[in-house]
């Protein structure tokens, strides 16, 4: 007589669910809250995001102008008999250094 075996997932699949039983959070310290009482909230400024966002938001907009014209490129020289030579061109070569400086401002920034 055969005995069949229960693979590894029907065993999971049959197993109870009452066998997992989530575990309770511990409640809060009563020391933490009176120690958070006797600490001040003191609001950021709010002057110093909006002139970030600013800047940022223009960034990020000359991001856009500089992918686009690289598109650009690319469509142009595509398909032709120099195909791999549009990478070389400088025009691409500036607007990829415009495109990591900016990058690598918008990083600072956010």
């Amino acid at each position: 007589m055969a005995v069949r075996f229960a693979t590894y997932a029907q065993r999971i699949k049959n197993k109870s669910g009452s066998a997992r039983k989530p575990t309770s959070r511990p409640a809060a310290k009563a020391p933490a809250v009176a120690a958070a009482k006797t600490v001040p909230v003191e609001a950021p400024p709010p002057a110093a995001p909006p002139t970030a966002s600013g800047e940022l938001q223009r960034l990020k907009d000359d991001l856009q102008r500089v992918n686009r014209e690289i598109s650009k490129i690319a469509r142009e020289t595509r398909g032709g008999p120099d195909a791999a030579r549009h990478s070389q061109l400088p025009e691409k070569q500036q607007l990829l250094g415009q495109k990591q400086d900016l990058e690598r401002k918008i990083r600072a920034l956010s």
